[in-house]
């Protein structure tokens, strides 16, 4: 699609980590629930994503879903599908930062025993016995999980604020968790490098960004809104489990659903209900400060629940997005040094 060929009244949403779980289901909610919106979908493997759409196209046959790739854990590969994006819309209403990657090297079956046993519901909401990787570096000698879950959201959003701005009422909605604690993240060790739980230590980082950033946009007079939310826990393949423990996990993950444990959304579906829901709802019924969480009731029935952000310190967001817009402009300066 050309620049000229955009109607400027079709919606155009674009949706990261778009081919499975949450991202899948953002989709289908927003098919759904907007008459006229262009979809696209940002993965990193163009298999997976072409796949994805088909199925999408089966369940919404006139749906307009275009597929560009992009590696958010690649500052060079987010400036790319920016300008690519730059380059066949005028304007973008919704951007979902929902892609995300848990580094893993196994479980620690002692905790994983003793959370079954002492703190039933922290089994599925918690991945303290998850042994994550620790100091992983990207090619841009940044940390590898907070690249791909929050800075390449950030390089994105900073590219493509012009194009959201036109929208007249853009929203960047930023796929949080029930994990995020100010506890995982250090200001110190804001990419996480230290840290031995770098991926809750990034959807931390993600929360503080989000709501941070409408400060800037208000200060300058942007016609942008960033909001945080959770999609509860949905039995995704975030982390690679065994297929029999996978099966054995959702299973148990119904069983709690049932005795009224609401945080088992399970599928990306239900998950997605409460990134859509900011994404639509009037701004007159939405507060920034809140984060929006999915929630699930015994028979699955999913549902939207604000809270506030517990911790939050402004002090340290603005310390962050400080770090964030310095990296940002180094990798730029690459960029346009490259092309020259």
């Amino acid at each position: 699609m050309t620049e000229q060929q955009q109607d400027r009244e079709t919606k155009v949403a674009i949706v990261t980590g778009a081919n499975a779980g949450v991202g899948y289901g953002i989709i289908q909610r927003l098919l759904e629930q907007e008459e006229d919106i262009q979809i696209v979908m940002a993965c990193r493997n163009g298999g997976r994503a072409s796949r994805a759409r088909l199925s999408l196209l089966q369940q919404f046959p006139s749906a307009n879903i275009n597929i560009e790739l992009v590696d958010l854990a690649n500052a060079q590969s987010v400036f790319r599908f920016c300008d690519n994006i730059k380059s066949r819309y005028t304007s973008i209403n919704y951007l979902f930062c929902n892609a995300g990657i848990l580094s893993t090297l196994g479980l620690n079956w002692k905790e994983l025993v003793w959370l079954f046993f002492q703190d039933p519901a922290g089994f599925f909401e918690r991945s303290d016995a998850t042994i994550q990787a620790t100091g992983e570096i990207n090619e841009d000698g940044m940390g590898k999980v907070f690249a791909a879950n929050v800075f390449g959201h950030y390089v994105m959003l900073r590219e493509l604020e012009g194009l959201l701005d036109a929208s007249g009422d853009a929203r960047v909605i930023w796929t949080s968790s029930l994990t995020a604690e100010k506890s995982a993240f250090d200001i110190d060790d804001w990419q996480g490098l230290k840290s031995t739980f770098p991926y809750e230590s990034s959807k931390w980082a993600c929360d503080l960004i989000s709501i941070k950033s409408n400060d800037r946009y208000s200060s300058e007079n942007h016609h942008i809104i960033s909001f945080t939310t959770s999609p509860g826990v949905v039995a995704s393949a975030i982390i690679d489990l065994p297929m029999v423990l996978a099966k054995l996990r959702v299973g148990l993950q119904y069983v709690y659903r049932f005795l009224g444990v609401s945080s088992q959304t399970i599928t990306g579906y239900a998950g997605a209900i409460s990134n859509v829901y900011v994404a639509l709802q009037p701004l007159k019924a939405l507060n920034y400060l809140y984060r929006y969480t999915s929630l699930a009731d015994r028979w699955g029935t999913p549902y939207v629940e604000a809270t506030t952000v517990s911790d939050y310190d402004p002090m340290t967001a603005e310390k962050l997005l400080q770090h964030c817009e310095l990296a940002y402009q180094a990798q730029k300066r690459l960029v346009s040094s490259s092309k020259k």
